[in-house]
């Protein structure tokens, strides 16, 4: 489960309480503006942690500063998820600060005051805004004070924070044998009951299905479903209901050459210059010219090597397309004399030089097709908004038969779509606005528009007996053999004792094997786990394993300083996570939040 997960559900783990603490402890950025124009908030007391009030103010920039942080990502989350939330880091942050304070740090008026005046939020024509600062405390119902107070708690909580993840010194030797402990391999002997296997040997009479049916009917219910006409509509539809006379395609290429303006793409080298070097760069310029035409040197190495242009530089000194008006005068001058391919002279523009060289230029040629493709579009896309426009106009007194009929086309009938796959298909649509007989649309589809009639609704209900008879034998099989799957570990386990039966055995298994689930590794490779202990486990899904650890086998690579710098990082972060968990948990544990 992802620490986003944690968070939604109930942030009661620690990993949650982690990914929370990290987001509280980013430093104060800027605060001004994300109130708008709202309503101004009360001083009122929201939340209590140890007697200290946290008030409506604080809540409102904490909301604010964490909603910006996830919408980021690519969940959307609702306001009462964001605000727990903001409720759990503002009781972290608390938490810290008021530790931290017990443990003797402190920040002083004179750095607070600079922490405040040094936000640019707070400033205008570079200069700090009293006023601009007094209105956001005012829209906040924070005072001067209770808002200092607010950014030193934060500060305090941050600098606890560092102290706490400061690096712990492991020696080598300590991290050489964490590593050979994790390189550990194991042989064993083993017996895996799969829960499928075993429900497939039970049998269930028709009575106890019947039984079991009647019980839990409200366990098989049927979605609500729709039955419905679906016309989509897009310009391919009408390619074929179009026509393109010879005299559109001689009267669209007249056009076209009327007013087709060539194009040119360029790129350049550019040699910045100052008064006090214009003469040197000047000779620069000219040599690079020069060594150009004598083909010593290549357009795209002179780019890389000599030009002070860091914005083309590495895209080979392209600066896109011209029509003749899209740079200065002296490009464009010598543009105009210039073919494909060609380098002009050195241009001065004052404070650099420019060395230009047509890359690509457009041409008048327009294919017959191209030109029928160019009147196909514009006659299709007027097909599609004649009919968006006629259902515009009619949509209240006309159907999906009639609107095809219209115009040529052909719908679908759509029978029994359960609520869960038509609302997919239809995210826009509201379940209110769905009656039998609406028509509905245009809706937007990647494939152009819908639009729905709805033919029929069905209401939820009971599944039959014989709709669902499989999935109840399925089921029942599946109880009566987990009832049994403690029987068969015992009953294996005592065999693997006595050794009076065939078992599987593996050799050098690793802690990161795939032939055993992660539970039955983490058991095999505990520290409690000692040579030919026999254990057994039962997973989640029901299945389960009968293990006996043959043999242990010691580590007998070379572990070299790559890996004991490896082992260290991962061991401090382990042992950061872990004092930190610790260290949120006794807070808890210690602290009264209301």
């Amino acid at each position: 489960m992802s620490a986003l997960s944690n968070i939604r559900n109930g942030l009661t783990s620690s990993g949650s309480s982690i990914i929370v603490g990290i987001i509280i402890f980013g430093l104060v950025a800027t605060f001004g503006g994300f109130l708008g124009e709202g309503s101004v908030l009360s001083n009122n007391s929201i939340l209590t942690i140890n007697g200290k009030s946290i008030s409506q103010g604080e809540f409102a920039i904490e909301f604010s500063r964490i909603e910006e942080q996830l919408s980021q990502g690519d969940q959307e989350l609702s306001n009462d998820v964001i605000e727990r939330i903001v409720k759990e880091s503002i009781v972290l942050k608390e938490l810290y600060s008021q530790s931290a304070v017990k443990a003797g740090l402190n920040m002083d008026d004179k750095k607070l005051n600079s922490l405040i005046r040094n936000d640019p939020s707070f400033y205008n024509d570079d200069t700090f805004d009293i006023d601009l600062f007094r209105g956001f405390l005012s829209r906040l119902g924070m005072t001067p004070d209770s808002f200092k107070e607010y950014v030193k708690s934060r500060y305090l909580a941050g600098d606890l924070q560092t102290i706490l993840s400061k690096d712990i010194n492991f020696s080598n030797d300590y991290i050489r044998q964490f590593i050979e402990a994790n390189n550990q391999t194991r042989d064993i002997t083993f017996a895996k009951v799969l829960l499928t296997e075993e429900a497939m040997k039970e049998n269930i009479s028709e009575e106890e299905v019947s039984q079991y049916y009647e019980n839990n009917k409200f366990l098989y219910i049927s979605p609500l479903k729709f039955s419905y006409k679906l016309l989509n509509v897009n310009q391919d539809l009408f390619n074929n209901l179009v026509s393109v006379s010879e005299e559109e395609i001689k009267e669209e290429k007249e056009a076209f050459l009327n007013n087709f303006v060539s194009q040119k793409r360029i790129s350049h080298i550019e040699i910045t210059y100052e008064n006090s070097n214009r003469e040197e760069k000047l000779d620069l310029a000219q040599n690079i010219l020069l060594n150009l035409n004598n083909d010593p040197l290549n357009f795209e190495t002179a780019v890389s090597e000599y030009s002070t242009d860091l914005s083309t530089k590495n895209n080979k000194g392209d600066l896109g397309f011209t029509d003749g008006s899209i740079f200065p005068d002296e490009f464009e001058n010598e543009i105009k004399k210039l073919e494909l391919n060609q380098i002009s002279s050195v241009i001065d523009l004052s404070t650099s030089f420019h060395i230009l060289k047509i890359t690509e230029k457009t041409d008048s040629s327009f294919s017959r097709e191209d030109i029928i493709d160019k009147i196909t579009f514009v006659k299709t896309a007027e097909k599609l908004d004649d009919v968006l426009n006629y259902l515009d106009e009619n949509i209240f007194i006309t159907d999906i038969e009639t609107l095809a009929k219209e115009f040529s086309l052909s719908y679908e009938n759509i029978n029994d779509e359960p609520e869960d796959e038509f609302f997919i298909k239809f995210d826009s649509l509201d379940f209110d606005e769905i009656e039998e007989g609406s028509l509905l649309g245009p809706l937007e589809s990647d494939e152009g528009y819908n639009i729905v009639q709805i033919d029929k609704i069905t209401d939820q209900g009971f599944k039959s007996l014989d709709q669902v008879n499989k999935e109840i034998e399925k089921e029942l099989k599946t109880l009566k053999a987990s009832k049994k799957i403690n029987s068969l570990v015992e009953n294996l386990e005592n065999k693997l004792i006595n050794e009076d039966t065939d078992f599987t055995k593996y050799s050098e298994i690793k802690r990161n094997n795939f032939l055993l689930p992660s539970e039955v590794s983490q058991k095999l490779f505990s520290f409690e786990t000692k040579e030919n202990e026999i254990f057994s486990l039962i997973l989640d899904d029901g299945d389960a394993y009968i293990v006996k650890l043959d043999k242990i086998n010691q580590n007998k690579g070379v572990i070299s300083s790559e890996d004991l710098d490896q082992g260290k990082d991962y061991l401090t972060t382990v042992y950061q996570d872990i004092i930190r968990e610790s260290f949120i948990n006794e807070l808890r544990k210690s602290s009264s939040i209301n």
